[in-house]
């Protein structure tokens, strides 16, 4: 009978075999996500060097350091994501649901091999971020009613 140690190696070894194809491409991601990182990291010093000769040059250049700051923001977090997901496929743990535990779908994976979430948990994930906007719009407009009745 092998060891403990022995068998939790194997599961790790057969795991990774079994998601090589999911590693390959998310290796593929996590270099294209660097290197679009690193072009909105480079739009935004060449705004911050460049000479604005007027006040619509500089509406322009705090709009375009806005929208890399937004895409650097988006991109990052996916970044995190793929780090992520190449380090549970090292652990052995890729492609199980962070909220039941359950084995997320090779469908979902290969719509998107980041998934930290099967389909159904997604779905409560999703509408439990959506509660949570809907409430904090409402405290939003309940604390400027307060502020408005001093």
């Amino acid at each position: 009978m092998p060891h403990k140690k022995c068998a939790k190696q194997n599961t790790k070894r057969q795991t990774k075999t079994k998601f090589k194809e999911f590693e390959n491409i998310l290796e593929i991601r996590h270099k294209s996500l660097l290197e679009i990182l690193d072009s909105r990291n480079g739009n935004i010093k060449d705004l911050h060097s460049s000479a604005l000769k007027d006040d619509s040059d500089l509406a322009v250049a705090h709009i375009q350091g806005q929208l890399d700051c937004l895409i650097i923001e988006k991109y990052a977090l996916e970044l995190q994501e793929v780090e992520s997901s190449l380090q549970k496929i090292a652990d052995g743990t890729y492609g199980i649901c962070e909220m039941c535990d359950d084995e997320i779908s090779t469908d979902r994976l290969r719509a998107k091999p980041h998934a930290r979430y099967c389909i159904d948990c997604r779905e409560v994930y999703e509408k439990s971020q959506r509660v949570a906007k809907n409430d904090k719009a409402n405290d939003d407009k309940a604390t400027k009613s307060v502020a408005k009745s001093w």
